[in-house]
């Protein structure tokens, strides 16, 4: 197993998309996991399905733009599996509007969960990645996004979070990279799950120029 004495803290783990299925893949791959989300019925869920085929999983309902939750996050992995390799960055918050219809709370609603939350996963855990030591191989991964290089209508808010992202991760690559912690972003695009294939498949004419943006002609899943 590849990521046998692996300990991983995953934000945003409990829904239907990227940070359930990097939670079943760890714990397939021999990784201890805690899988937090705001939706806590979703993070037990997925704890359950990982520690049902014989994974390690235990779930905690965590608001990761919030201190006190994230706190709470790492001291559990920590308590519980004694050490801390991994974090995933997961969670998110985007607001669809025109710029200049968003209100001042719901554009903090939206950096919080898409920028504060890695910082504050970032802040927490890093003495703990490195006490883990270089040879634990440390990480953090942010999903980012496709609308944090490029972007769409009224996705203001949530373009400039996740544009963030990639900003912040270049510096925790730049400032932890000699305590052997790698720090990388992802950015998808559309990915199907169960919220979003049913919306996206019923309108043709979205279908085919989602489509046109990919050289594969496909659309990615959360397991890709």
């Amino acid at each position: 197993m590849r990521l046998e004495g692996k300990v991983a803290i995953i934000t945003g783990g409990g829904g239907a998309g990227i940070g359930h299925a990097i939670a079943r893949r760890f714990a397939q791959e021999g990784c201890a996991v805690v899988v937090s989300d705001v939706n806590e019925a979703g993070a037990q869920a997925v704890a359950a399905e990982i520690t049902a085929f014989g994974g390690r999983a235990i779930a905690l309902r965590v608001d990761a733009s919030v201190t006190e939750d994230v706190q709470s996050l790492v001291n559990l992995a920590i308590a519980t599996y004694g050490r801390l390799t991994t974090v995933v960055n997961c969670a998110a918050m985007a607001t669809v509007k025109y710029l200049h219809e968003i209100s001042e709370e719901e554009w903090r609603r939206t950096i919080d969960g898409c920028l504060t939350s890695v910082f504050l996963t970032a802040r927490y855990a890093l003495p703990h990645l490195m006490d883990a030591g270089r040879e634990a191989g440390p990480s953090i991964t942010s999903i980012s996004s496709a609308n944090g290089v490029v972007t769409n209508p009224h996705f203001g808010g949530y373009s400039a979070g996740k544009a963030g992202i990639l900003g912040l991760t270049r510096n925790l690559a730049l400032d932890y990279g000699p305590h052997g912690i790698r720090a990388n972003a992802i950015c998808p695009g559309l990915i199907l799950n169960d919220t979003s294939r049913p919306r996206v498949q019923a309108d043709e004419a979205e279908w085919a120029g989602n489509l046109d943006c990919y050289p594969l002609g496909v659309i990615g899943t959360p397991e890709d």
